[in-house]
């Protein structure tokens, strides 16, 4: 199962990137066009998808930086603790991170299926839906709970027990 969580993850990421990339060349072209005269309707809806991306973005990419222990996290604590009492330690805040996930995505998943029988919209150039645009938080939070609780359970640690940056 855990290969099937993989592969999502690095499809959501490689979404991210080109999602990102997608804005980043939107909002250079849209400046450009305003440049010359040529902006267009079109140009406004630019700026609502990169607004609306950035969420996507986030929730698409934090998965795989779990998994990959990319996020910033604080060593300090862990190295000034005895090696006995590092590995529990971090396994009780991994378990600490998927109990977290687990509670927003209750919270985000109700939000998404209010937003969806209430048919709520988000109003900017584009009007949308706004299920689909909450609907990225239950995902992203789920597998990430999944990839913390590899920490928990797996043979690998979130935290190395070494302070300082290490790259």
């Amino acid at each position: 199962m855990m290969r099937v969580v993989d592969r999502l993850c690095n499809l959501l990421a490689i979404f991210a990137g080109v999602y990102l990339m997608a804005i980043m060349f939107g909002i250079v072209i849209s400046a450009l066009a305003r440049t010359f005269n040529l902006a267009g309707a079109w140009s406004s809806h630019v700026f609502t998808f990169a607004e609306f991306g950035l969420l996507y973005i986030v929730m698409a990419a934090s998965p795989w930086l779990v998994r990959e222990r990319g996020h910033v996290f604080i060593e300090l604590i862990t190295a000034a603790l005895p090696r006995s009492i590092q590995r529990p330690f971090s396994r009780c805040v991994s378990a600490l991170c998927v109990l977290i996930c687990a509670v927003l995505v209750w919270y985000t998943f109700g939000a998404t299926m209010r937003a969806y029988q209430f048919g709520d919209a988000e109003m900017r150039s584009l009007d949308m839906p706004k299920y689909l645009l909450l609907g990225a938080m239950p995902i992203g939070f789920g597998l990430m709970g999944l990839q913390f609780s590899r920490f928990v359970y797996g043979p690998v640690l979130l935290h190395t027990g070494e302070a300082g940056v290490h790259e």
